[in-house]
């Protein structure tokens, strides 16, 4: 699929209340690589993502070839629904099932849940083969692939609800700070928070209560559980290891972590501590040495 450059693969999702709106409506998921507002009309969402491959990202050619095949497959979905995210998002190996997401007009009405729901590889109980996902990006000028491959039978029945996915970034519920969301909102009908085990823990508690999931389909999500809690914390790792549980690749791992002050903190900085371990001893007057600080192998 090509090098991304300084970008992450490109992902869009379909929802409502993106930038307040009551319909549902198209944006990136990553704001930071593809900085845009949402937009009812697909079009505009794909056309400024492929244009800041070449404007911006410093993408290659096969990037860019991608990413115009990418717009093309969501054009042959029915407008307007989250079956053109899917299909855009699959000719980059990301699954998603935003087909199953009911359409909603601006007036806040739910007209339904698109018939294409069906197109989507996770449709977990209509499907019978594999769904392979494999996703490239780039970390500074060194590309990252992640591959990740589940089936139906491998995670289970989800009921009446789908794939459970979370996704992680700035601006959920107006706040500054960086946070984790359930993608599906009519399914994982949650609000954002700092904490991913709030989010998981409640999307694995709806598969119980809600959607009349099988008992395979909880033992994957709590298997994504203790996967999410092995990456760092409150970064977009835990996400990715969340979702790769389910064969969704997604990376939120290079999506920068912001404080709750709007500080950028930075992938780097975050990844430094993480593998630095700190001390410090009295001195024989009773002040404090500097603190000594070791990076693990």
């Amino acid at each position: 699929i090509g090098d991304f450059g300084s970008c992450t693969v490109p992902q869009i999702q379909f929802a409502t209340g993106f930038d307040n709106r009551k319909e549902t409506s198209f944006e990136p998921v990553d704001q930071t690589s593809y900085p845009h507002g949402s937009a009812q009309n697909i079009d505009i969402i794909t056309q400024a993502m492929c244009d800041q491959l070449v404007n911006t990202c410093g993408a290659d050619a096969t990037a860019k070839a991608t990413c115009a095949a990418a717009q093309s497959a969501a054009d042959t979905a029915t407008a307007k629904t989250g079956a053109q995210a899917d299909k855009f998002n699959a000719v980059f190996g990301i699954q998603t099932n935003f087909a199953a997401v009911p359409v909603v007009s601006d007036q806040g009405v739910t007209l339904a849940a698109t018939d294409s729901a069906s197109t989507s590889a996770a449709a977990t109980d209509a499907a019978s083969t594999s769904v392979a996902a494999t996703a490239t990006a780039a970390a500074s000028s060194s590309a990252v692939a992640a591959t990740s491959t589940a089936s139906a039978a491998d995670i289970g029945n989800f009921g009446s609800c789908t794939v459970p996915q979370i996704q992680f970034g700035v601006g959920f519920d107006s706040r500054r700070e960086t946070a984790f969301e359930p993608v599906d909102q009519t399914s994982y009908n949650h609000g954002s928070a700092d904490n991913i085990a709030v989010i998981t823990q409640f999307m694995c508690d709806t598969l119980t209560n809600t959607c009349g999931a099988d008992a395979t389909a909880k033992a994957t999500c709590a298997t994504a559980q203790t996967a999410a809690a092995a990456g760092l914390a409150q970064t977009g790792d835990q996400a990715d290891k969340f979702n790769a549980v389910f064969g969704i690749v997604t990376q939120f791992a290079q999506v920068p972590v912001v404080s709750n002050t709007g500080v950028t903190l930075g992938g780097m900085f975050i990844h430094f501590l993480s593998r630095t371990s700190f001390s410090y001893s009295p001195s024989v007057d009773g002040t404090n040495t500097a603190a000594a600080a070791t990076a693990s192998a």
